[in-house]
């Protein structure tokens, strides 16, 4: 029976704080993707096993973050992630960050595995997804995903931005983290420092690649702000959320 959960015991380290020393969204989400690419490694489930083995790669579609407190640098935590068994197309994915036995995050991210050269979605059981596995059924968000409302206008309009090739990752496409990074420029750092960040949620829709212009949007509701990166062909690229 393959371990169903992995846990990275680390260090906050500066490199990954923001100008207040604290464990900044974007070094949180990175270190979600590092875990779980960790995991999948352990459990034969990596994307370059998966190309390999099933010419798949894995695709996050949605992610949920729900913050208690954010570490500070230096700070020692516990990064613990577990895999929940797959449905059709979809397979979540749990992660919780805990300091002195205190959960200071939790989170659960959708991931759908695409066929590498069409690019089209692929049901898990037509991969090396193993069967083999005592899942946990604990969830991190017992919360669903949002739906989001594509109601924005060209006042919500804040700049573009041009995809590089530091943006791009093994799936040749922008790196789901870069989003995050995207979102928060929005905002100033005074604005930034004023906020105590309690929830992030995107919905990642269709990929961008290196060489686009994407446009980003926001706005301010009654619960958070809203926000939307849009491709050059008039697709979204993602939906979001985030609540200061």
């Amino acid at each position: 029976m393959k371990k169903n959960e992995f846990t990275l015991n680390t260090t906050v380290l500066s490199g990954q704080c923001d100008s207040l020393m604290r464990f900044k969204a974007e070094a949180v989400l990175m270190s979600f993707q590092d875990v779980a690419s960790r995991h999948a490694m352990f459990l034969g489930i990596d994307d370059f096993s998966l190309l390999e083995k099933d010419n798949a790669m894995w695709v996050v579609s949605k992610t949920k973050v729900k913050v208690n407190k954010l570490p500070l640098w230096n700070d020692e935590v516990a990064i613990r992630t577990w895999p929940m068994g797959a449905e059709g197309v979809r397979c979540n994915r749990c992660y919780q960050i805990i300091r002195n036995g205190e959960v200071m995050i939790n989170a659960i991210t959708e991931w759908v595995i695409i066929d590498a050269t069409t690019r089209t979605l692929r049901k898990v059981e037509t991969t090396s997804y193993p069967n083999d596995i005592d899942w946990i059924n604990e969830k991190s968000i017992e919360e669903k995903f949002r739906r989001f409302k594509d109601d924005f206008t060209e006042n919500d309009f804040v700049y573009k931005r041009l995809v590089r090739s530091s943006d791009i990752d093994v799936t040749h496409h922008v790196n789901n983290v870069t989003y995050i990074t995207m979102l928060l420029d929005t905002f100033s750092v005074k604005e930034l420092e004023n906020m105590a960040l309690r929830e992030i949620e995107i919905s990642y829709l269709n990929e961008s690649l290196e060489g686009e212009t994407l446009s980003i949007y926001k706005k301010q509701t009654d619960e958070g702000y809203c926000f939307k990166i849009q491709k050059e062909d008039g697709k979204n690229a993602v939906m979001a959320f985030i609540l200061p």
